[in-house]
């Protein structure tokens, strides 16, 4: 008989054995099982012989990109989240990964923190949906949030109020603030919640890629 509390199986698969080893051991010293792969077909063989909770792959890798993986994922493993790492992180690469069934993107370098949130939410949401529940998580206790005063209280009302609507929202704040952290609580606590997020640092791309990273070029144009 399985344990409730059994920790979760998670795939790491990346052709830099440093990453796969670096990777593995922090979430093995959160107690998760994991498993390794060097490449996509590696990958996939290792999903036939173990069901797995999360598949957290590499984007760019020799002869198949994980963009490969995830789609067999989402084709044949539907009790399976994904999440894509990379080195190479670009607007057009996320909105792909999304698209073809990631739940979250790291780009490279990530740190041990923002490795353990996407790992924590991409298995809530599996719990959630095993559950049966699809109701977005409450507003009054926003995704990744401590805090009891009454500032934060009114953070926690704004935050409410911002995801209840369908309004562009603008967060402004000092780096290291949390501005990120609220745009995700507002994301999982809206309708769109089950739609994934998808981050964009605009600070790392250069002034005069923004606005073709951020909305496509045209060649000539």
């Amino acid at each position: 008989m399985r344990r409730v509390a059994e920790k979760a199986r998670i795939l790491v698969v990346d052709d830099t054995p440093e990453t796969v080893e670096v990777i593995g051991r922090n979430l093995s010293s959160r107690g998760y099982v994991v498993f390794t792969a060097r490449d996509v077909d590696g990958a996939i063989e290792r999903l036939q012989e173990t069901p797995v909770e999360l598949v957290i792959t590499d984007l760019r890798m020799p002869r198949a990109s994980g963009l490969t993986l995830v789609r067999h994922i989402r084709e044949n493993l539907k009790d399976t989240e994904v999440v894509m790492i990379t080195g190479f992180a670009s607007v057009g690469s996320a909105v792909e990964a999304v698209k073809a069934g990631a739940e979250d993107y790291l780009p490279k370098p990530f740190t041990d923190e923002e490795l353990f949130a996407a790992v924590e939410r991409a298995l809530e949401k599996l719990r959630l949906r095993r559950a049966g529940k699809v109701d977005p998580p409450q507003p009054m206790r926003p995704h990744g949030f401590l805090g009891e005063s009454e500032a934060m209280q009114e953070v926690f009302r704004a935050i409410a109020k911002a995801a209840s609507t369908k309004a562009t929202v603008l967060i402004t704040g000092e780096s290291g603030t949390g501005k990120e952290l609220v745009a995700r609580a507002i994301h999982y606590g809206s309708s769109r919640c089950s739609a994934p997020f998808v981050p964009v640092n605009c600070g790392a791309i250069p002034e005069a890629l923004i606005e073709s990273q951020l909305f496509g070029h045209s060649k000539g144009a």
